[in-house]
C-alpha cells in the first residue's frame, strides 16, 4: 500500500510541473500585457496634464499680451522632461491648428515622440480662448498587446479663456 501512495505522489508532482509549464507563458503574457496597458494609461494622463498646464499658462495674464507660443512650448517641454516623458516638438509643417480627427499624416509623430499645437484661432470671438493640444505616439512593448492595439496616437486638448 505504501508503494501506491508514493507512486501516486510522484504522478501528482509531475502533473503539477506540466500544468505550470502550460500556464506559465499565458500568465506572464497577461502580466506584461497589464503593465503595457498601465503604461498607456500613464502616457494618456501625462499628455492630458501637459496640455492643461500649457493652456493655463497661455490663458493667464502676463504682460498684457499673454505668453508667447515659444514660452508655452518651452514650459511644456520642460515639464515633459521632468516626468521622463517624450521628446515634444512643434511641427512647422502642420501649423498651429487643432489636430483633426482622424489624424492626417502631418499630425502623426514618430514612435515615442509628441507634437505640441497652440491654437489661438479663438481670439476672433468673445470671450477669447486658447487651445493647447498634444499628440503622442504610443507603442506597446509586448508583441501581443501591440497586435491588439496597433497604432495609438494619444491626443489631449485643453481650452481656456484668456485673461487679457
Amino acid at each position: 500500500m505504501m508503494i501506491k501512495i508514493r507512486g501516486f505522489a510522484r504522478h501528482r508532482a509531475g502533473q503539477a510541473a506540466v500544468e505550470f509549464a502550460l500556464l506559465a507563458p499565458v500568465f506572464f503574457l497577461l502580466l506584461v500585457g497589464t503593465v503595457d496597458f498601465g503604461r498607456a494609461g500613464f502616457y494618456y494622463v501625462v499628455t492630458s496634464d501637459l496640455a492643461r498646464n500649457g493652456a493655463r499658462m497661455a490663458a493667464a495674464y502676463d504682460t498684457g499680451t499673454g505668453a508667447t507660443d515659444a514660452t508655452i512650448a518651452g514650459l511644456i517641454k520642460q515639464q515633459a522632461q521632468a516626468m521622463t516623458f517624450a521628446d515634444l516638438t512643434q511641427p512647422a509643417v502642420c501649423g498651429t491648428s487643432t489636430p483633426p480627427s482622424p489624424l492626417t499624416a502631418c499630425y502623426q509623430p514618430a514612435v515615442g515622440r509628441g507634437f505640441i499645437f497652440i491654437d489661438r484661432s479663438g481670439f476672433t470671438s468673445f470671450p477669447k480662448y486658447v487651445q493647447v493640444s498634444i499628440v503622442y505616439h504610443f507603442e506597446a512593448t509586448t508583441p501581443m498587446v501591440r497586435a491588439l492595439m496597433s497604432t495609438n496616437y494619444l491626443v489631449a486638448s485643453a481650452t481656456m479663456e484668456t485673461e487679457y
